[in-house]
């Protein structure tokens, strides 16, 4: 279930995962008017990867099912 369909807009600090990336992800950052975000590697490699767009994140929650 993807942000997009869920009609839910990601927040600073929400534990997300990638599409067809691995690994867990911090949101650092949310630009409402491009629908991205930026996230932050969960493993402190400090690595931010920008401008991800919500349609490709899964919540924690829903990643693990």
């Amino acid at each position: 279930m993807t942000a997009a369909n869920t009609g839910t807009v990601p927040k600073i600090g929400d534990r997300v995962r990638m599409d067809e990336q691995p690994g867990l992800y911090d949101v650092v950052d949310v630009n409402l008017l491009m629908q991205t975000v930026n996230l932050k590697a969960v493993d402190g490699a400090g690595h931010v990867t920008r401008n991800v767009a919500w349609t490709s994140l899964k919540s924690q929650s829903a990643a693990a099912r």
